[in-house]
């Protein structure tokens, strides 16, 4: 009986020992990933804000501008399309 236990209980102890191991590194590893991917998103929020930048500064060099200038004239009238019932399907 002797004979079975100590080989038994020593690999029991080596599996555990390999298995915390592994989960340690799946930790690391995580947490690394986890970092790399908040750096990430901290890069790519600026460069959303860089463009949002870049859109409000156009957007304003168009309400600056002079329409006359660019050969744009004004229409002679307004008019607009009637408003009419969309067709439906009935099964009645």
């Amino acid at each position: 009986m002797l004979d079975r236990a100590i080989p038994f209980l020593s690999y029991g102890c080596l599996a555990l020992l390999t298995g915390s191991l592994a989960l340690v590194v799946v930790t690391v590893s995580m947490a690394a990933w986890q970092t790399n991917l908040a750096v990430e998103v901290h890069e790519t929020e600026q460069d959303i804000a860089r463009l949002e930048g870049k859109y409000y500064a156009m957007v304003a060099d168009i309400d600056r501008m002079d329409p006359g200038a660019r050969g744009l004239t004004a229409p002679r009238a307004v008019t607009y399309a009637a408003e009419t019932e969309a067709p439906s399907f009935s099964l009645r």
